[in-house]
């Protein structure tokens, strides 16, 4: 490997996760100068360091902050507040979305909310580059709509947007925006062959509005679909087409509270809170992982909200509200103040951030440094 020239070698470690990237620093002086230097950093995954989230401060306005996880002693770089976009005319409202791979997407509203949309916002925290994104479909019906970006595959961007119809939550139309041709294309859910899974869901309704939470994993966007008493997840690619159907693993009847999808070490996790049979409000967290993709499922971790928690009173509300990207670490979000991280490797709990008391859960993005400038960000 020391004979190796630096070019193969930087195009080596860009095919490894950003963990192993960054324990790689260790091997020698030489791979940490490779790793650190600005014009590699462009090609090689980086770890996540750290969470924006959005914060409401009445029924209209909401405010920006940041979380840093990785305990350094200089601060980074960033925008937490997002005022490279708050602060230009027509850009005071926007809600957070979604977050892929050091793209975040927000939501941009015209004063009163209630009013139509401008459309989408995506940005690149690190470059402080942006784009904005025209609406699109029918304002009468509610919007789903999740970032899909790979600069490793693309250093475009698309968007799918489901709409659904209320309050019966059936899915009406797909549409997908493709940041290299600019414009937005519609899938008709009733017309395409191809699109089988697609047509089941309009006819039987669509992941809940209330848990939007989507991963991107190996090319494909997975979300939840089915109500209250089953669950499925389905796959489906950046031009909207439904291409596989995952069974989630079996909850006991009559059990089941909340579940979460998340994209950690590469992998599709799914988390499940369980109620115990005990008629004390205590609930058992169960995660899984497809390590593979293609093969079954693997129980990674079960604990009771007991072990979590401790001695807080079991009917203070709670909420997952994200996975460690590279790490074993969920997070979860007490309605009363309390941001908590739960290390499943030490089984060790932390208050990692403390709030005002909220109605309702934040919402949050991962950021991961995404230092290559990409030529769908022209802003």
């Amino acid at each position: 490997m020391a004979a190796l020239p630096d070019d193969p070698l930087v195009e080596i470690l860009s095919r490894v996760p950003a963990k192993s990237v960054c324990r790689f620093q260790c091997v020698s002086k030489a791979w940490r100068d490779l790793i650190a230097d600005p014009h590699h950093r462009k090609k090689l995954p980086q770890a996540m360091q750290g969470l924006f989230f959005m914060v409401p401060e009445d029924f209209i306005n909401v405010s920006f902050s940041f979380i840093d996880l990785t305990a350094r002693s200089v601060p980074l770089d960033i925008d937490a507040a997002f005022s490279f976009l708050t602060e230009r005319p027509g850009f005071q409202n926007l809600g957070l979305l979604d977050s892929c791979n050091g793209l975040i997407l927000f939501q941009n509203y015209q004063e009163p909310l209630s009013s139509d949309t401008l459309g989408y916002v995506v940005c690149n925290p690190t470059t402080k580059r942006w784009q904005a994104v025209p609406t699109c479909g029918s304002l009468d019906l509610t919007n789903c709509s999740y970032l899909a970006f790979d600069q490793a595959i693309s250093s475009h961007f698309h968007l799918v947007q489901f709409q659904i119809s209320v309050p019966d939550e059936m899915l009406v139309s797909l549409h997908v925006y493709s940041s290299k041709n600019g414009t937005w294309s519609r899938n008709q859910i009733d017309s395409q062959e191809n699109q089988g899974p697609l047509v089941e869901w309009h006819h039987r309704g669509i992941v809940s509005r209330r848990d939007p939470e989507c991963a991107f994993v190996n090319g494909f966007l997975h979300f939840i679909v089915g109500d209250s008493d089953q669950h499925q997840i389905v796959a489906v690619d950046v031009q909207g087409k439904a291409r596989r159907v995952i069974t989630v693993p079996g909850v006991a009847d009559g059990r089941h509270r909340y579940c979460y999808l998340g994209q950690s070490q590469g992998c599709l996790h799914y988390m499940t809170q369980e109620m115990f049979d005990d008629h004390e409000d205590r609930y058992k967290l169960s995660i899984w992982v497809l390590q593979d993709y293609d093969t079954q499922w693997v129980l990674k971790d079960t604990v009771s909200s007991m072990e979590i928690f401790g001695h807080l009173t079991s009917n203070i509300l709670h909420f997952i509200v994200g996975i460690h990207r590279d790490r074993n670490v969920v997070f979860f979000q007490f309605l009363t103040s309390n941001l908590i991280a739960y290390d499943m490797d030490h089984k060790e709990v932390s208050v990692i951030a403390t709030f005002e008391v909220l109605k309702k859960p934040l919402r949050f993005a991962h950021y991961v440094p995404c230092f290559s400038e990409s030529p769908a960000l022209t802003n």
